[in-house]
């Protein structure tokens, strides 16, 4: 049986998330990108990528990476996290990431005045995490926004730290004509892109002029040698670890036995993935991962 080839990359995916975002001729999706969430007043107009390692080693004594950091031309700080499968503890890892970024700030403002720039932090979520979504004011929400205020009135003090989730999981919009604002046809687009035969849209429902951009960015038939190459070996090494992953839970991993913890992490290991994400999916200590090794 001949399988198609999906024209677009999947911008939920890690390879396609890499492929689409991460590649520095894109800028402008990226751009777009985090200005379809931030607040009107806070919107970029430029921006420089920078490294995705953290500084320092974690508990599992290797380095800490982020899918997507940049700066803008004010020196703020952005990151962008992609996660589709389970991921323990999701909402600390994000706030222990945006916190490590935001110390970093002391390298270049002055310590003495603490001036540090403000980290924002952006997740794309295709799961429920459990943040505890049930109450009534969560009905037909799927974006939430963290960050420091007064309990009472509400009240900002600083820029330090914020944190957005976008839950495409809860985004419940069928087709791209029944979106209203912006950030409905950009979720519409994130969570439909890696299964589209074509632009949506009709002489009535026209695609936004930068989801036009995304489009053609994400096409795949217009890769170049190098990038379509790339982009094929992340497609693998992404697949592998979902049948690992898979595994997991067919072998009982979800049930906690000692011995397949150990051998679903050897499987990680093989496949190159970082120890810290091993101990935060495994629960296996950083001193029992290396004795795996």
């Amino acid at each position: 049986m001949e399988i198609s080839t999906p024209k677009y990359v999947n911008p939920l995916s890690d390879s396609g998330f890499k492929a689409l975002f991460c590649d520095p001729k894109n800028k402008q999706d990226l751009i777009a990108l985090l200005n379809a969430f931030l607040p009107p007043e806070r919107r970029v107009s430029g921006l420089e990528y920078a490294s995705t390692e953290l500084p320092g080693v974690t508990l599992s004594n290797k380095a800490s990476r982020v899918d997507l950091r940049c700066t803008d031309e004010a020196g703020r700080e952005f990151i962008v996290e992609v996660q589709r499968s389970a991921q323990p503890h999701f909402f600390r890892r994000c706030v222990y990431y945006a916190s490590r970024i935001y110390t970093l700030g002391s390298e270049r403002g002055d310590r003495q005045r603490y001036d540090l720039p403000p980290v924002y932090l952006i997740a794309l979520t295709d799961r429920d995490f459990g943040f505890g979504r049930t109450a009534a004011e969560w009905e037909g929400r799927y974006t939430s926004r963290y960050t420091f205020r007064e309990r009472e009135s509400g009240q900002v003090e600083e820029e330090t730290i914020s944190i957005i989730f976008v839950e495409l999981y809860r985004f419940g919009k069928r087709g791209y004509e029944e979106c209203l604002t912006d950030e409905e046809r950009w979720c519409w687009t994130l969570k439909n892109m890696g299964q589209m035969e074509r632009e949506p849209g009709n002489g009535a429902t026209l695609m936004l002029p930068e989801l036009e951009h995304l489009l053609e960015s994400g096409r795949i038939a217009g890769f170049g040698t190098e990038k379509r190459a790339k982009y094929d070996a992340d497609m693998i090494t992404e697949r592998d670890m979902y049948n690992i992953l898979e595994t997991a839970k067919e072998e009982g991993f979800a049930e906690g036995k000692a011995k397949g913890k150990a051998e679903i992490a050897r499987k990680m290991l093989a496949a190159g993935m970082p120890a810290e994400q091993i101990t935060e999916f495994t629960g296996l200590t950083a001193e029992q991962l290396a004795a795996l090794k």
